[in-house]
């Protein structure tokens, strides 16, 4: 990556994109949490971690503290489920020829996001050791203050490192909702729950199914986009 000035010059447009859910039409997580927790970790993690009781960190370290298998495992009963989103290699191909900086940002941990992402694609998540339970901690280049949001964090951090111009964000889920509100393009899946709130407080989206849709709206633009960043910025501040 270019440092400095160059950087500054080089990097214009900044993607980030989750990836369960997103990148895979499969969310990996909620699949060895529906088979291996034996309570309804929706009820008991999800509600609170949407209400903003707990963050999405505690969300997952408290989740993945009661599963009891270790990754090869864990692996190969993803494998089957771990499909990419039609079209991924292809946004990955328009980011590389257009020198667009492209960065995956997620709350799965890094054991299968390494294992089912293209070779070299850069990501963002939390850090995480198996010693008969997983134990999931906050990584260093990240440090996160009392009730700071992840994703918000790491695309504050990416945002001054390349000097973007134009930020976008393509995601999913609720927790993906706070970073996403703060970029000026975002594409959500089709009738996902990002969709639905983008939807409610009037923040620009653009859903989609799969990846060669957002290439060719990514193809088609031009200045820079005056979306959900500047929409937050006039709405009463909810989510």
């Amino acid at each position: 990556m270019a440092s400095g000035a160059e950087a500054c010059k080089s990097a214009v447009v900044l993607i980030l994109c989750d990836f369960d859910g997103t990148i895979t039409c499969a969310d990996l997580t909620n699949l060895i949490w529906d088979a291996h927790l034996r309570y309804d970790w929706r009820q008991a993690l999800l509600t609170p971690a949407v209400g903003g009781e707990i963050t999405p960190f505690e969300l997952l370290r408290r989740g993945y503290a009661d599963v009891d298998r270790p990754a090869d495992e864990l692996l190969a009963e993803l494998r089957p489920h771990a499909a990419l989103r039609p079209g991924f290699e292809d946004l990955l191909a328009l980011c590389a020829g257009r020198g667009w900086v492209f960065h995956v940002i997620s709350h799965g941990l890094p054991f299968y996001i390494r294992e089912f992402l293209p070779p070299g694609t850069a990501f963002s998540c939390f850090d995480a050791d198996f010693d008969g339970r997983w134990r999931v901690t906050v990584p260093e280049a990240v440090p996160l203050g009392p009730g700071d949001d992840f994703k918000i964090r790491v695309l504050d951090q990416l945002k001054a490192a390349t000097c973007e111009t134009s930020t976008v964000y393509i995601g999913d889920g609720r927790l993906d909702y706070p970073a996403a509100r703060r970029c000026d393009r975002v594409f959500a899946v089709r009738g996902s729950a990002l969709d639905v709130l983008c939807a409610r407080d009037g923040i620009p989206c653009t859903p989609f199914d799969g990846f060669a849709e957002i290439c060719a709206a990514l193809e088609s633009r031009g200045e820079r986009p005056q979306g959900a960043a500047g929409a937050a910025e006039r709405s009463s501040g909810r989510g």
